[in-house]
C-alpha cells in the first residue's frame, strides 16, 4: 500500500480520535468545575469576629458572660441590640450564645441563642415536615421532599444553611449549596426563617 493510500485511511481515524479526546476533555472540565462550591470555601476561610459565650448573669443593661472563644469573663451592653430587635432567642442564664461585639464600646449588636436554636423545628405539622439543628453544626431534614439540609453555621452574626437538592448525591461538603437564612422571629417556641425566597414558620418540637 502506498503512502498516499495509507494517509487517506488514517485521516478519518485521526479526526475521530481528536473529536473523542476533545469531548472527554470538555466533560472532565465541566465535572471538575462543578465539584467545589467556591462559597463554601469562602465561608470556611472567613474569620468569625463573633464570640461563643455562656450567659452567667443578666444586669439592668448588660449581660455578663464567660467567653468560650477568649476563655475569660466579659460584660457587654445589650440594650442597643434589643432596641434593634437583634436579640434572637431569649436571654436565659446558662445558655450558649453567639454574640457579635462592638469592642470599642463594649456592647453587642447581635445576640443569637445557640442553645434554643438546636433541636427540631416543625413547619408543617400535618405532614410532619421540619428542620433539625444538630450539635456541632450538623443539620438534617424531616420529610422536606425537594431539599436536604446538611449543615448550619453562625458566622459574624449571620446564619448560613448548607443544603443539596433531594435528587443530588454529594459525597463532599464542598459540593453543597449554601445561602444565608434570615431570622425573622425567634423565641422559645417559634422560629421563622426566610430561606431561598421561602418562609419557614416553625414551631419547636417537644417530645411528649
Amino acid at each position: 500500500m502506498c503512502c498516499r493510500q495509507l494517509y487517506v485511511l488514517l485521516l478519518p481515524l485521526t479526526a475521530i480520535l481528536l473529536a473523542v479526546t476533545s469531548c472527554t476533555s470538555c466533560s472532565d472540565s465541566r465535572r471538575k468545575a462543578g465539584t467545589v462550591n467556591p462559597m463554601v470555601r469562602e465561608l470556611d476561610e472567613t474569620p468569625d469576629e463573633a464570640e461563643f459565650v455562656r450567659l452567667d448573669r443578666i444586669g439592668a443593661d448588660s449581660i455578663h458572660v464567660f467567653s468560650r472563644t477568649k476563655k475569660r469573663n466579659e460584660s457587654f451592653a445589650y440594650k442597643e441590640a434589643e432596641a434593634n430587635q437583634h436579640i434572637y432567642g431569649t436571654l436565659r442564664v446558662g445558655d450558649i450564645y453567639s454574640v457579635f461585639p462592638e469592642t470599642k464600646r463594649q456592647s453587642v449588636s447581635i445576640v443569637i441563642n445557640v442553645t434554643q436554636l438546636k433541636g427540631r423545628w416543625i413547619y408543617d405539622s400535618v405532614e410532619f415536615r421540619g428542620i433539625d439543628f444538630n450539635d456541632k453544626g450538623g443539620m438534617s431534614s424531616i420529610n422536606t421532599g425537594d431539599i436536604c439540609f446538611r449543615e448550619w453555621k453562625l458566622l459574624n452574626g449571620r446564619l448560613y444553611i448548607y443544603y443539596v437538592d433531594a435528587q443530588t448525591v454529594a459525597d463532599d461538603r464542598h459540593k453543597y449549596e449554601v445561602e444565608e437564612a434570615h431570622i425573622l422571629v425567634f423565641d422559645e417556641k417559634r422560629l421563622v426563617l426566610l430561606f431561598k425566597g421561602e418562609t419557614y414558620d416553625c414551631s419547636k418540637y417537644i417530645k411528649e
